[in-house]
């Protein structure tokens, strides 16, 4: 057992403050502290465990107690000390662990009554937690917008409000946006992966270790805006930057700063896609704009097919990685529809190289994707999903055709569409360990989630009954694992 005094060790760097010892001469030897009942390492998960360590000690009642626990996740040299979480005070530890997860060093404090003196017994402990593998389904019940977070084992319902004291983000559901290298200040060393949330009146970024609230709607903006209308957020390819639509206005942040304006001051529709470049559409121009940092990148020669389009942007998935294409959907004045396929390469987005444009279609007005209330990609081909009703359809830009996949009970919503493709490819040698077409329904204020099989052909395979269910109704949905999230698609 390693037992170290107050002047020697780990916890002088730490500036440890105890009293002295009052005795008369340096002949009177300090007594020697003896524990049994600790192990030398210890591990245990935050929000979930209560950590009970019985420690005993010889003589116990000539010694007062209490547990300390420093976080090894700083920065030696820089004169910054980590700040102590006292555990406990008193013999037994009996913690419920609220610690956010990483390496600590536990110290069992044990205070000589007469003498005032410290010994200090440290042990490496590991916090866990349950936050990094599993589903992360957006939702709202009409007021409020939460997740239901499902891990192997368990779940936890409304998580935002579980770890911030209750409090969900106020309006419905819109989107959640895997948020990696986060980070609080321009020069810190702290990163963290997060979500980037919205409702249509808040928006929350949520550290997902600890599930805490990083930032809210206003603290996040240099200027924040006078009106609450949140659209869309878009983690760019380049993880330093982060996109967000507010009320057809677009706003980017550099990590570690805020979000601000971007230049110059376009109005914007809400749909935006994330590819090499982020590309975007400026609602008084008709014209396809790519999101570049904190400014605007028009399209060169290369593009002339999507300036002045006399249509309005419905939608648009970017496949990014490997694959490195986009698809949009516009709709004309007199409802028919263009599909459109780009090379979605840097130098095709930045007019370097061409033909950016690899396909474009015309759809007529009587095409069911022209009325479909959802809409959902596939990364791997060029397939379409679709939502009429309680039924979902399969179309691609190459036969235009309409093929039914999978029909719901009557009274059934369909709410989202996804492809969860993990991880995104970046090339062919990447394992691929999640592929589903990821269906949510509503009804009677109850969701169901199902997660298809995917063939080839893009046909998806029927289930008997749904993967997850829960109450409220679903948006959007990001699976998790090792903490790193799927994009949308």
């Amino acid at each position: 057992m390693k037992q170290l005094y107050i002047m020697a060790g780990l916890l002088s760097l730490l500036a440890f403050g105890c009293k002295k010892d009052n005795s008369t001469g340096a002949t009177h030897p300090l007594p020697e502290v003896v524990v049994t009942g600790l192990q030398d390492t210890i591990s245990t998960y935050t929000h979930r465990d209560t950590l009970r360590i019985n420690p005993e000690v010889q003589h116990a009642d000539q010694y007062d107690y209490y547990w300390t626990a420093y976080s090894t996740n700083f920065v030696q040299g820089t004169g910054k000390l980590p700040h102590a979480d006292t555990l406990g005070t008193s013999q037994y530890l009996n913690y419920v662990v609220t610690l956010t997860p990483g390496e600590y060093i536990l110290v069992f404090n044990v205070k000589d009554k007469k003498t005032g003196v410290i010994t200090l017994i440290n042990k490496i402990m590991n916090v866990a937690t349950l936050n990094m593998n599993g589903w992360y389904l957006l939702k709202d019940d009409g007021s409020k917008t939460d997740f239901d977070f499902i891990y192997q084992g368990g779940r936890i319902d409304n998580w935002i409000a579980f770890y911030n004291n209750g409090k969900s983000l106020n309006g419905t559901a819109v989107k959640a946006v895997f948020t990696p290298y986060f980070k609080m200040n321009l020069t810190t060393t702290d990163l963290f992966s997060a979500f980037t949330v919205l409702s249509s009146k808040d928006a929350g970024i949520y550290r997902i270790d600890n599930g805490i609230e990083a930032l809210n709607f206003d603290n996040m903006f240099f200027s924040k805006p006078s009106t609450r209308n949140l659209q869309n957020a878009f983690q760019s390819m380049n993880t330093a930057n982060l996109g967000l639509i507010n009320d057809n206005k677009a706003y980017s942040m550099n990590k570690g700063a805020l979000f601000t304006d971007m230049s110059p001051a376009y109005r914007v529709s809400a749909v935006a896609g994330v590819d090499a470049m982020d590309i975007g559409f400026n609602l008084d121009a008709k014209s396809v704009v790519l999101y570049n940092g904190s400014v605007y990148a028009n399209l060169a020669s290369n593009g002339n097919d999507l300036k002045n389009m006399n249509a309005d942007l419905v939608w648009i998935n970017g496949y990014a990685g490997q694959r490195s294409v986009a698809m949009l959907l516009f709709r004309l004045p007199d409802s028919r529809g263009v599909l459109v396929k780009l090379n979605a390469q840097y130098g095709f987005l930045a007019g370097y190289t061409s033909p950016m444009v690899l396909a474009k279609d015309t759809l007529p007005a009587s095409h069911g994707l022209m009325a479909a209330s959802v809409i959902g990609g596939n990364y791997d081909a060029d397939y379409i999903y679709y939502a009429l009703g309680n039924q979902v359809y399969l179309t691609d830009i190459n036969s235009n055709g309409e093929y039914l996949q999978e029909t719901l009970p009557a009274g059934e919503t369909i709410t989202c569409i996804q492809h969860i493709k993990y991880p995104q490819p970046t090339s062919a040698t990447i394992p691929t360990t999640t592929d589903f077409l990821a269906i949510a329904s509503y009804a009677n204020g109850h969701y169901k989630v199902w997660l298809h099989p995917i063939s080839s052909t893009g046909t998806i395979q029927a289930l008997a009954k749904p993967n997850f269910e829960g109450d409220g109704r679903v948006a959007n949905i990001t699976y998790m694992e090792q903490g790193q999230g799927s994009r949308t698609f």
